[in-house]
Formats: C-alpha cells, sequence, structure tokens
C-alpha cells in the first residue's frame, strides 16, 4: 500500500522563471522522452525534485531518480526530505516508496523486482550517459513511463547523439546564457603553458584524450600546476589533474609550500571523502585537488578558481564545461570566478574556457613594433617569460582571455558542411541532402533531410550532433565526401561519370572541362545548383 503523502507545510524559495518554465513544460509534454540542458549551477536537480513533488502529490505518480555516482542518488533527496523515498543502491533497497532514487548500476540488476508500468515517470541525471547499454536497459523495461533527462551538455565526446534516447529537446540553458542573465557567475580566464607534448597522445572510443598516454606526457608537471596556483589562483580552488600520480604530487607540493595542510587529495578510492569535503566547506582547507571524481553531483559554491591540469579533446566539451561550473555557482562575496587553463606546447586541438562558449581562442600573432598608441580596453594582455624566469617543468607564457567577446559557436564535427549566405549549411551525399536553416530570431535553427522537414526548431549544436550521429551511423561509406580529414584526398581525383551527368542534368548548358575539374570543384559546383534550384522551388511554393 502507497504511504499517505502531505505536502510540507513551509514551501521552498520560489524557483526561477526559467526554472517554473521549465517544470510547466514538463508538466504539458505528451510524448515519450524529453532533454532538458542546462549549465552547470543553474539548478537542474530544483528544477525536476520540484516537477516529482507535484507529480506525486497532484497526480500520484510513481517517480524514479536514475543516476551514477552515490552522491549523485542521495543529492536530489534532501529536496524531498518528507516524503516517502526509497533508494536502489549497493546494499540500500526500495521498499514502495512512491520516489524511488537509484543507482542505474544497482537497479540494473534488480528489474525483475519491478513491474514494467510500475513507474510513471524517470528522471535521469546528467543525462549525458543514458545512451549507455545499462541505462537503455532500465528505460526500455519501463515502457509506459515519461522520461526526462538532465544534463549540463547534450554534446557527447565520443559523438553518439543523445536522439537514441530523448525524442525532443525541451529546453536549454547554456553557461553563457546564465552568465549574461546574472545567475552564474562571470569568468576570467588565464591560460598557462607547460612543457608537455601531445603529438604521441592517442584519442579513445569515447573522443577524448588516451588516459595513460595524458599521465605519461604530463608526469613530472605538478610543479608548474603549483606554481600557476601560487600565482595565479584567488580564494578556495578546485584542481583537475592528469593522473593520480600527478594529484598527489600537486597536493604535496601546495602542502609543502604552505608549511601546513592547505590542501586535500580527492581520488577515486578515497575513503573519508565526505569528511574531504566537509572540511573544504568550512574554509579549512583551501584547495581540493583530485583525479577524474569531482566533475559531477559536487556542490561547492565557495570556490572561486578552477584549474584545469590536464588535456581535454576539444571533441569532449562537455566534461570540460563539468569542470568550469564548479566554480560557476552564486556566492555571496564572490564577484567573478577565475579558470586556469594548463595547456601544452604543442598546437594541438584542446577544450579551453573560449572553448566551452563556442568558439577556440585565435592563434597568437607574432609579435610588432611597439607602438606609442595606448592600448585598447578589450586587447589581451600577453607575458612572454624567458631565461631563468621558466623552470623546466613550468610556463613558457601566459595569457588572459576575454570569454564573452568570443561568441557562441557551434562544434561542426570536421563534417564537410557548405555554408549557405542566407546564414544556413548544406551537405549533399548520395541519396541524401541535409539543409540547415538560417536561426531565427532565437536562435534555434530546422533541420531538413532531403524533403523532410523536422517539426520543431532545435539549437544549431542539437542538429549538428544529430547529423554526424545520423552519418556515422547510416553513410560510413561516403565518409570519404562528409569527413573534412578523409575529403582531401578524394577531392582532388578527376571528376567522376555520375558527376559529370548530374551537372550536365541540372545546367544544360554548362561546358565542363573534365580534364580540368576534380571531384571536388564537381561537388561544390553540384551543391550550389542544387541549392539554387531548391530556393527556386521553395519560392514557387511559397508563391502567393
Amino acid at each position: 500500500m502507497t504511504p499517505t503523502i502531505t505536502p510540507r507545510a513551509s514551501p521552498p524559495l520560489a524557483l526561477r522563471d526559467y526554472q517554473q518554465d521549465t517544470v510547466d513544460k514538463m508538466f504539458r509534454y505528451d510524448d515519450r522522452a524529453a532533454l532538458c540542458v542546462l549549465g552547470t549551477g543553474l539548478g537542474k536537480t530544483r528544477i525536476f525534485t520540484e516537477f516529482i513533488r507535484k507529480d506525486v502529490t497532484e497526480n500520484d505518480h510513481h517517480c524514479l531518480i536514475l543516476s551514477h555516482r552515490e552522491e549523485l542518488v542521495r543529492q536530489p533527496l534532501t529536496y524531498l526530505s518528507d516524503l516517502p523515498c526509497g533508494i536502489e543502491l549497493a546494499q540500500h533497497h526500495a521498499r514502495g516508496e512512491p520516489i524511488i532514487s537509484a543507482s542505474v548500476q544497482s537497479l540494473v540488476g534488480r528489474l525483475d523486482r519491478y513491474n514494467p508500468r510500475e513507474i510513471d515517470t524517470i528522471i535521469v541525471d546528467e543525462a549525458h550517459h543514458a545512451a549507455a547499454p545499462t541505462y537503455r536497459k532500465v528505460l526500455d523495461y519501463f515502457p509506459a513511463a515519461r522520461i526526462f533527462g538532465f544534463t549540463a551538455t547534450a554534446h557527447r565526446g565520443d559523438g553518439i547523439g543523445l536522439d537514441c534516447v530523448f525524442d525532443d529537446l525541451l529546453c536549454e540553458y547554456d553557461t553563457l546564457w546564465g552568465i549574461e542573465h546574472g545567475y552564474l557567475t562571470p569568468m576570467d580566464c588565464v591560460q598557462v603553458q607547460l612543457k608537455y607534448k601531445m603529438g604521441t597522445v592517442k584519442v579513445n572510443e569515447y573522443g577524448d584524450f588516451d588516459q595513460a598516454d595524458v599521465a605519461r606526457v604530463m608526469s613530472g608537471t605538478a610543479a608548474g600546476v603549483e606554481n600557476a596556483y601560487e600565482k595565479h589562483a584567488r580564494g578556495q580552488t578546485i584542481i583537475f589533474a592528469a593522473s593520480t600520480d600527478e594529484a598527489r604530487d600537486i597536493t604535496s607540493l601546495l602542502n609543502i609550500h604552505a608549511g601546513k595542510k592547505v590542501a586535500g587529495l580527492i581520488l577515486g578510492n578515497t575513503k573519508n571523502r565526505d569528511r574531504v569535503l566537509e572540511a573544504y566547506k568550512m574554509g579549512l582547507l583551501q584547495v581540493l585537488v583530485n583525479f577524474g571524481v569531482l566533475t559531477e553531483g559536487t556542490d561547492l559554491p565557495s570556490t572561486e578558481t578552477v584549474i584545469i591540469a590536464r588535456p581535454i579533446s576539444h571533441t569532449n566539451v562537455g566534461l570540460y564545461a563539468q569542470m568550469v561550473g564548479r566554480a560557476l555557482r552564486l556566492y555571496p562575496g564572490k564577484t567573478t570566478a577565475l579558470v586556469i587553463d594548463c595547456v601544452g606546447i604543442s598546437d594541438y586541438p584542446v577544450c579551453t574556457a573560449a572553448t566551452l562558449i563556442g568558439k577556440p581562442l585565435p592563434e597568437e600573432k607574432p609579435a610588432k613594433v611597439k607602438s606609442t598608441e595606448e592600448k585598447q580596453p578589450d586587447e589581451s594582455k600577453v607575458e612572454v617569460l624567458s631565461g631563468e624566469e621558466i623552470p623546466e617543468t613550468w610556463i613558457e607564457k601566459q595569457q588572459e582571455v576575454s570569454i564573452l567577446d568570443k561568441g557562441k559557436g557551434v562544434d561542426l564535427h570536421d563534417v564537410a558542411w557548405v555554408e549557405l549566405k542566407n546564414g544556413g549549411y548544406i551537405l549533399p551525399i548520395p541519396n541524401m541532402v541535409y539543409r540547415v536553416s538560417a536561426p531565427d530570431i532565437s536562435g534555434n535553427v530546422y533541420l531538413r533531410k532531403n524533403k523532410k522537414c523536422a517539426k520543431n526548431a532545435m539549437p544549431p549544436q542539437f542538429v549538428f550532433d544529430y547529423v554526424f550521429q545520423d552519418l556515422q551511423k547510416n553513410h560510413p561509406h561516403d565518409r570519404h565526401i562528409w569527413d573534412k580529414s578523409k575529403r582531401h584526398v578524394w577531392d582532388h581525383q578527376p571528376i567522376t561519370n555520375q558527376q559529370y551527368t548530374l551537372i550536365h542534368h541540372l545546367a544544360p548548358d554548362y561546358k565542363i572541362d573534365a580534364k580540368k575539374m576534380t571531384r571536388g570543384d564537381a561537388s561544390r559546383l553540384i551543391q550550389l545548383l542544387l541549392y539554387k534550384k531548391d530556393e527556386l522551388e521553395e519560392g514557387a511554393d511559397h508563391a502567393p
């Protein structure tokens, strides 16, 4: 028998406007699965626990919260402490409560204890993991449940889109939006350059750098990271190290330099993790050094500085966003957050704070002759150290970065999109033409596959992620056409008979020099002809 539920007498603080709007959209949603994207610090847990409260008390529904770590399993229950809640985690078992918070690793082996029709609503926390087989098995077990996923980013490093789980994007409030609207702390950024080279580092199947390779090339950089902290950090600081050994070395160096214990170490096997976190929250520790732990489910708003002391592939911006987000929560007395990016000396594409906003940093230009003119306020300040100022493991140069000036962009996944004059994109491959419209007034775009157009406009990154996944899954044999890295050789080969025939069909009067025209030339010409033809047809369709 389901326990009687009584709403608590004193309601929580009112939701912010965008939070309430998201809750309202959740109640209006009548399809199977929707994704909610909110930058770290914008209160996703507050949103879905408020939805659960109303869904349980007003609709008499049973709700399941799916997470992948112990901290995430327990965290939402602090907002629901006055309601009956159960836990599926290790030795803990639920007993028919209307709200169950479960570790996906525990629940996947206990599904036979549940009626598939028992759950009405499923919340997937950190939903960028939802494409994993364990999550899919749990979600598929409850076919009648509505599913809402919450994540700080819909962008996955392995290129696998979340559309295999979620049908719709319900909302998207990213980091830049949160900063511009005053819900997140503005960012300052300092780039420091450590003497490590990424040339031999491989990329793994998940789209990030191979961890063993990273640990190898960054071995011995702990002194540089400690120096970066001493020189630049302000307030309480979280350091994301490149390996367990580097994390230990950084912690030791910080404490030796201070002459007392100012830094705490958190690794995956740290047994007293809660005590270390509590000491940090109380101000007894000024620094938390970790390796692969504090990226999710950690609410430490007093943090003012984050040091990214490990390289993250530019294709894995989601992981980077989670790290930076540790410092972006509002906190009394904190006016800005500081991100210190430790990058290598080789020109290798890695995430930086500017990548998080949407565009990589511009390449450093050659030094110019000093001018007598005063520098403009927005000009980057670059300090080049030399001689004895540069320890062997340390900084070669540093650069302050204006984040918000970089604008907002998208990751095209190195797909050979052709940008159109109206701001849209087109990608024709055999038997398929992808078209992305110019952004509407809200910045969203429509996707067309051949003549089929999406019903709703979506954020550009969501669309480009989807197309990339669709290309990998359904058009691998055409990779030499749509993948820029593979296309160079193909582009310079002679025009094909099929291309010759198609150009003649689209433009009968066009004179083709088959000896000079390459496949790349022909492909670009076909794209322009096809686009012009489609534009004329659309104009006729909408003519009065």
